[in-house]
């Protein structure tokens, strides 16, 4: 089974009109990190691409989201498959 998770990030620096953001993915993974210069919001888990999308566009007509269109960001993900397996790192990593 396939899940369809919608997120929207929003880097408070941008201004209506700017360019599109970036995807904020790594190997194929969400990032998702505390950042005082970006607000996350989870919009929904959805059963299909269509319905994510159909989600997109009504959130679209609301305040906030509205005002920055383009940083809906949907991430497909199997059930039951497992992700950062190999952990994760923060700043460097020194030896003993």
């Amino acid at each position: 089974m396939t899940l369809y998770l919608l997120v929207h990030r929003h880097h408070f620096a941008d201004e209506p009109g700017a360019p599109t953001i970036v995807d904020f993915m790594e190997d194929g993974e969400p990032l998702f990190w505390d950042d005082s210069e970006y607000s996350f919001t989870f919009l929904g888990l959805y059963s299909s691409q269509q319905r994510a999308e159909q989600r997109i566009e009504q959130a679209r007509t609301l305040p906030g989201f509205r005002d920055h269109p383009n940083g809906f960001h949907v991430h497909e993900y199997t059930v039951g498959q497992t992700h950062w397996a190999e952990g994760f790192l923060v700043g460097e990593q020194t030896d003993g």
